[in-house]
């Protein structure tokens, strides 16, 4: 008999006749911001409080011949060419494909896939999160043409907020005022003498010539050619122009000059005679710029697209070039201050490296002759190119440096800098990307005879390893949240214990996994109870070859010479920490403002699979505490079952609700959990704050069973209130 059954009793009939009288807590009639208390809030029982979706990935390409060599696909959250994070990588089977299940957080909307064939050179494309199952097939007719690289800005087009219009035929002077918001419409062709920018706006949908434009005074203003827009201008002054956007096309018979902040932005194709950035300018490209005189830097270009100078390219003093994809110089190129090449820059004629040059992993500099006469930076993994037609000056004062490679075939023909130790001589392979044409030999060597690759293996010397894999990410930690009042309810401020974790999943050549490293980090206790921490895993005990790397003060956890716990018939339990205010010797730290603080290490605990294994669950697995040194009773994430030396008489009792028959775990009558995770280091609340006080998304997204406010944890306007958030005080 359930202890609680008279308790339970009574509250159905105190919630009847508070219904009766029409003083009802549901989901309608209390807003987010008036839920003040986490046991007010009612929600759907099948809702797991996840802030995670699961999405099944299959991944095919098309080979390019009979036999050709398995591909190895990589798959980010957020662009790799922009600082996205590796999720998981692995290889083809024998039909052309690779499937991954992955968990991902519920706010992101697409991913990005890498597919590598056996000679690293590989394609780039992003996916949309449309479904649970999603599916892409590469075709080798397109390899090499990356997606997903540039820089995404919204075209504004022409049907929306015109306060007025141009319509076909000759003008002498326009002037676009302040509030004006001027459309020119697809298939209108108007010619302006002069057109005035004074603080508005003006879209261009339809054909613009215009012989000049200029700005008055400070005023300012905004220039948008819309994709099927044109513009051809005889003079341009940009000084003072806040935004030109180009989703079409422009063209001059003259030089283009960007003035101090003004954000010239191409995105289309630009056709000019030459180009000077002055100071406090920024010319960002993502399209197709092409010059047919020289191009001067005076402040900062940033090249997401391709550029042609058919003259000379002048980076001159204060100049900054950031190259993300391809700039073509058929004169000379003359680099003067600062220039980070992550890709491809091609030079007919010399290249003179007068300022500090740094090159990315894959970057290359084709280029006639080569003099250095500054720093040249390579990347400390992976390597650059610099491959050198005519001859090479390696000067006084200059040093190369990382993993650099210089490639003259005639050799160095003069050198007087510092070369350091990592520089290699016509060595390193640059594979094809949509950017960079690529250079060298590449290399299908097989060190460790795994069956992958050395350029595409992660373990390259290790037979046992090939592929890393991470949860949530590359390198962002998420986050464990207790309550540990169990199976009583507590305060719901989710702080009692607070967890940072991070996995890395290592897996073979076949997928399967072989290690699992994971590292945690005690981020706050708001307890007395000296409780344990522990994660489940899904698999027999006999696969596992050893676990290390765990914190075992107390002798109470009976665990066998392999580290993990001994009971267990078909799950692996870890215990990461066996007494966790023993062993930082205090409770109720890091909770409380002006309270007590305690630094905490991050330890990693690695279990290594001896019988690699084809799946171990889902991520993050099934976390758990045990309370106060009572083994058996332990709290799990909602739903997730407990381990085999639970005590199940808990279950069902107090504010209870588990039914085991019915996989129901870890949950109240209103479908609330005692545990949350979050797919970030999570700002946790302060000591007896509860978490609607802090979170003010929150109750919304429980509520909606995770379909509003998907990024509810995330520091963003109106989503927190700072006063109950421990990170405030720190």
């Amino acid at each position: 008999m359930k202890t609680t059954k008279f308790f339970k009793t009574l509250y159905f009939v105190t919630l009847l006749m508070i219904l009766i009288f029409g003083c009802k807590k549901n989901n309608e009639d209390i807003p987010d911001n008036k839920v003040t208390k986490f046991q007010d809030i009612v929600v759907d029982q099948d809702f797991l409080f996840n802030s995670t979706q699961k999405i099944t990935v299959q991944l095919n390409y098309v080979p390019s011949h009979t036999g050709e060599l398995p591909h190895i696909f990589k798959i980010y959250e957020g662009s790799p060419a922009a600082g996205g994070k590796l999720l998981t990588s692995g290889m083809s089977d024998e039909y052309y494909q690779y499937t991954a299940i992955l968990t991902l957080p519920t706010r992101v909307e697409k991913i990005f896939v890498e597919n590598h064939n056996a000679e690293g050179i590989f394609d780039l494309v992003s996916i949309e999160i449309n479904q649970a199952e999603i599916s892409y097939t590469f075709n080798n007719s397109s390899f090499g043409k990356a997606d997903g690289l540039k820089t995404v800005i919204i075209d504004p087009e022409c049907n929306e907020g015109c306060t007025g219009s141009l319509t076909t035929g000759a003008y002498g002077n326009v002037t676009v005022n302040s509030g004006d918001h001027i459309c020119l419409p697809e298939g209108e062709n108007v010619t302006i003498n002069n057109l005035k920018m004074n603080g508005g706006t003006i879209v261009i949908c339809g054909n613009l010539t215009a012989q000049n434009i200029t700005v008055q005074g400070n005023s300012g203003g905004y220039i948008y050619i819309s994709e099927p827009g044109t513009l051809t201008y005889n003079n341009l002054n940009t000084n003072k122009l806040d935004l030109f956007y180009n989703f079409g096309i422009v063209s001059s018979s003259n030089n283009l000059t960007v003035h101090n902040n003004c954000d010239f932005i191409n995105i289309g194709t630009m056709n000019v005679v030459g180009i000077t950035i002055n100071s406090g300018g920024h010319l960002q490209n993502t399209g197709l710029i092409n010059a047919s005189g020289h191009v001067n830097n005076n402040s900062h270009l940033t090249n997401e697209g391709t550029i042609n100078i058919a003259g000379h390219f002048n980076n001159n003093g204060n100049g900054l070039i950031d190259n993300w994809c391809k700039i073509v110089v058929s004169g000379h190129f003359n680099q003067n201050d600062d220039l980070n090449n992550y890709s491809y820059i091609q030079v007919t004629g010399s290249t003179h490296f007068n300022g500090t040059s740094t090159f990315s992993d894959g970057a290359l500099l084709q280029t006639g002759d080569l003099i250095i006469n500054d720093d040249l930076i390579g990347p400390g993994t992976g390597c650059a190119r610099i491959d050198i037609s005519g001859t090479t000056n390696i000067n006084g004062g200059s040093s190369i440096t990382g993993n650099m490679d210089i490639c003259d075939a005639d050799g160095i023909e003069n050198n007087n800098g510092n070369i350091g130790p990592s520089v290699t001589y016509c060595e390193c392979y640059i594979p094809q990307t949509a950017c960079n044409p690529g250079s060298g030999t590449p290399s299908t060597e097989d060190t460790d005879g795994d069956g992958v690759p050395d350029v595409n293996d992660d373990y390259p010397n290790d037979p046992e390893r090939a592929f890393d894999n991470y949860y949530p990410n590359e390198t962002e930690f998420g986050t464990f949240s207790y309550e540990d009042l169990w199976p009583g309810q507590g305060d719901y401020d989710f702080n009692d214990l607070v967890l940072d974790f991070h996995y890395h999943i290592v897996t073979n050549a076949q997928n399967l996994i072989v290690d699992i490293i994971t590292k945690c980090h005690v981020m706050a206790v708001g307890a007395s109870l000296n409780n344990g921490f522990g994660i489940s895993i899904p698999v027999n005990p006999n696969r596992v070859g050893n676990i290390t790397g765990f914190v075992q003060v107390t002798g109470n956890i009976n665990l066998n010479a392999k580290g993990y716990e001994n009971g267990h018939a078909n799950n692996t339990v870890i215990i990461f920490y066996d007494a966790i205010n023993t062993i930082y010797n205090a409770s109720f730290f890091n909770t409380v403002p002006g309270g007590l603080t305690v630094v905490t290490d991050t330890i990693t605990v690695t279990a290594y699979f001896s019988n690699p294994q084809i799946a171990l669950g889902f991520e993050p697995y099934n976390p758990f505490i045990y309370i106060n040194q009572e083994r058996g009773k332990e709290v799990h994430l909602k739903d997730n079952p407990p381990t085999d030396l639970v005590n199940s008489s808990y279950f069902g009792t107090f504010n209870d609700d588990s039914e085991p028959s019915e996989g129901r775990y870890y949950t109240t009558e209103n479908g609330l959990p005692w545990a949350i995770e979050t797919p970030v280091s999570f700002d946790y609340p302060i000591e007896k704050a509860d978490i609607l006080t802090a979170y003010l998304k929150f109750a919304t997204w429980a509520q909606s069973a995770g379909q509003d406010y998907t990024n509810w944890y995330l520091d963003m306007p109106g989503y927190r209130n700072d006063a109950n958030i421990y990170a405030t005080y720190q």
